[in-house]
């Protein structure tokens, strides 16, 4: 499976669309959408005697306060840089409102409003022109300021603001988050968090497509020692029809060795004083300790693997100043 067919099959369900312009386009543009009204249009285009042109993905909605002008999200998935991106989205723009005004469904309707969308993947940041006017090598005059000043969205996935995927709720984030782990280790650890929140069952074909992805496409590119292993890993667990408490939040499994560690050391503790008061108190600051200690060895790993200090304060439940203690 390609990059290209992966993200044409995540970004073929609705709700990832709504969570991408949601998140990584804006917000405020996504609640004047009704995306109830999401559709697939087709991306295949051919004049006579042309050669077909063919763009990855196109949906149409509606706005929510009626308006008979439609909005067309075209999406483009690239994983290296192209220099005519900006060229390609215009013309698959024009040749979709071409088709629009030929379509008798769509006779006396508005044109369509056009929010082009690049998703991007590369090892190097996008480089290539976003706006039409950056394609002109003086400065514009002002008799230009009527030119069509063309523009596409770029989300270069690998080198976004780690505050903005951190804060993104939707499903869409996932999949960046896995474009942007590190190794193998911070893969498993953020499916563990990702299985918790998407537990839900509507989402299991999403799981199943996610660890094919991960194993046919970002795996075998990263060149990933122990890849297999992970992977078979994810397929055995997602199998399960049970949360465990493992599954709940990977950093239980560390906080439960504490647990055991703290209350071993707080009964050997009690028996060694004879009293049965002492043996419940040092149960106790033992438990507390090794609750600590090992919580301090989770942010450390976390700190050392790049992890910002708001998310592993979130996800070992612990206060923001404790996290920055342990930052050298």
């Amino acid at each position: 499976m390609s990059h290209d067919s992966s993200y044409k099959k995540f970004f073929s369900r609705a709700d990832m669309v709504e969570s991408l312009v949601r998140d990584f386009i804006s917000s405020d543009l996504a609640d004047e959408l009704d995306f109830k009204t999401l559709e697939p249009m087709p991306t295949a285009f051919q004049k006579h005697g042309q050669t077909e042109r063919r763009s990855d993905l196109i949906w149409r909605l509606q706005w929510r306060d009626g308006s008979s002008c439609l909005l067309a999200i075209i999406l483009e998935f690239q994983s290296t840089i192209d220099k005519k991106m900006l060229c390609r989205l215009m013309e698959y723009a024009t040749l979709f409102l071409e088709q629009t005004l030929d379509d008798d469904k769509s006779k006396g309707l508005a044109l369509p409003k056009i929010l082009p969308i690049v998703l991007y993947n590369g090892a190097k940041p996008w480089s290539a022109p976003c706006v039409y006017g950056e394609l002109s090598e003086r400065e514009r005059l002002a008799y230009e300021r009527g030119i069509w000043d063309f523009k596409y969205h770029l989300i270069d996935i690998r080198h976004l603001e780690e505050s903005l995927v951190d804060k993104a709720k939707g499903i869409s984030a996932w999949i960046f988050r896995f474009e942007r782990a590190a190794n193998v280790q911070e893969m498993e650890r953020l499916w563990r968090v990702m299985f918790r929140a998407l537990k839900n069952p509507a989402y299991e074909n999403l799981r199943q497509e996610i660890i094919m992805w991960l194993e046919t496409c970002i795996l075998p590119v990263r060149k990933i020692s122990g890849a297999k292993i992970i992977v078979e890993r994810l397929k055995e667990e997602e199998k399960m029809t049970v949360v465990t408490p493992e599954m709940e939040d990977w950093t239980l499994p560390y906080i439960n060795q504490g647990i055991k560690q703290g209350r071993a050391e707080g009964e050997a503790r009690g028996r060694a004083e004879g009293r049965l008061e002492g043996k419940l108190e040092g149960e106790r600051i033992g438990r507390n300790e090794g609750i600590a200690e090992k919580a301090a060895q989770v942010i450390r790993q976390m700190i050392a693997e790049g992890f910002e200090d708001n998310l592993i304060a979130r996800l070992v439940s612990v206060p923001l100043s404790d996290v920055e203690k342990l930052r050298p």
